[in-house]
This record gives structure tokens, sequence and C-alpha cells, in this order.
């Protein structure tokens, strides 16, 4: 039986799956929790799908992805999982965010799940590579692995560091994150641009003030019940935080 993670994460699959075919490949690339689950292995399931755009109007991809969430394929693909797009809600559509919020009803599940799709507009000169999803997080799904641009590795290493020293609230996610990517990724032989290096200064100070009760509350419960068990408990926390605390030290230096 399927968690309600899965079946989120289903949901974005079946939706990338579908993007692909209808929104041109080149013109978005997938980021955020998603990409580091899908493409790199991460532990941690994401409530939402954050995508960046490349190129084209907003107008034409609110109206291309209305048509995706209503199309009879779509419906069949969602059914076939057992799953049900309820409700679907637009609070933004300006030129640099556009934004749907979903309800999903699954079969056996009296209330509905709920996730975000968004796509960005902000410009970047990250690299991204065109690859298909990991076989062995889509395998459980039976359903056929979406190729899409996806930001590489260092990458998703600066946009972290980034994230952690700008956001209004620190989020325990970031340093989670960023374990498994400098564990994972090889030293970027570039220098650090003088703004990655105040955020890699700001993200340190965050880190060490981070405690053990909000990765808790913000990590945990988005990892399968054996990774909780696992990776959830105050001590493997601070090994955690331990980590990146000391790759962004080094990163200093």
């Amino acid at each position: 039986m399927r968690s309600t993670l899965q079946h989120v994460e289903c949901f974005h699959l079946v939706f990338l799956r579908l993007l692909e075919a209808r929104v041109d490949r080149a013109a978005w690339v997938v980021k955020g929790g998603v990409n580091l689950r899908a493409w790199f292995g991460s532990l941690r399931y994401s409530e939402d799908l954050d995508l960046d755009v490349l190129r084209g109007e907003s107008q034409r991809l609110e109206a291309k992805i209305d048509q995706l969430l209503s199309a009879v394929v779509f419906r069949e693909m969602l059914a076939a999982q057992g799953l049900a797009v309820a409700r679907v809600s637009k609070p933004k559509q300006t030129d640099t965010t556009q934004r749907w919020k979903l309800q999903l009803m699954v079969e056996d599940l009296s209330l509905p799940l709920h996730t975000r799709v968004e796509f960005s507009r902000r410009s970047s000169d990250e690299e991204y590579v065109l690859e298909p999803a990991r076989a062995d997080v889509v395998r459980p799904y039976g359903v056929s692995a979406p190729t899409a641009n996806h930001y590489t590795a260092r990458a998703a290493v600066r946009q972290k560091i980034r994230a952690l020293a700008s956001r209004a609230e620190t989020q325990a996610r970031d340093v989670w994150d960023l374990d498994l990517l400098l564990r994972t990724t090889p030293a970027d032989p570039r220098p650090l641009t003088p703004d990655l290096l105040r955020c890699a200064e700001a993200a340190l100070d965050r880190v060490q003030s981070l405690p053990y009760d909000i990765f808790r509350a913000q990590v945990v419960p988005f990892l399968a019940p054996d990774h909780q068990d696992m990776y959830g408990t105050r001590d493997a926390w601070d090994r955690i935080r331990g980590l990146v605390e000391s790759r962004l030290a080094d990163l200093r230096e």
C-alpha cells in the first residue's frame, strides 16, 4: 500500500511524463526536491514540483498547463494509479511566477492530498542536463520514466547554498539536501563568486543555529518510515549538520 508521500510523488511523475509531450522540453528545467529525488536518489519526498522556465510566454504556458490538467489522457493516467484531480486553482500567474495548486483524491483515502506545481522565470546561468528520471524511483509506480532537463548536482549545490542564506525562514530541508549533494558531488574546481561566498558565510551561520526540533518537524515526516528510524534521530541530525558546516567552512578558504 502506498503512503501519502508516494501518491504525491506518483502525481509528479505522471505530470512530468505528460509535460514532456505537451510542452517543448527545451523550455523548462526541473529543480528543487523533485530534482534531487528523481535524478539524484534523495530519500526525502517532495510536497511540490518546482520548475524554471527557460523561454516562452506566460500566457502560452498557462493555457498549455490548463489543457494538460484537464486532458482525458492525463486523467486516465492518474486513474490507473488510483488518483484523481479533485480541484485546481491558479493563485499566481505573473511574469515571474506561475503557480497551480491541486487537491488529489486517492482511492481508499477520505481526505484529499495537496500539492503545487510552480514555474519560475528568473535569470540563471546554472547548468542543466537532459536525462530520464532514475529507474529505482519510477519503477514502483509502473510508469514510464519522464525525460527532462534538470539541474546538475553542482548547480543544485549553489542553489541550495543561496536558499539557505536567503530564505525568510531557514529550512532544515536545505541542510538535508546539501548533505546529500556535498557527500556525492565532486568539488567544483571553479572559484566561488563574491556573491556565492557571501551566501556561504550566511548559510554557515544559519546551519549552526538550526536545532534538531526543526529538522524533526520539517524533514523527518517526508522520509519513508524505515528511513525515519535510521535518519530521524538527534545523532543523525548532528552528523548531517556537522558535515554541511564543515564543507561550508571549507568553501571560505
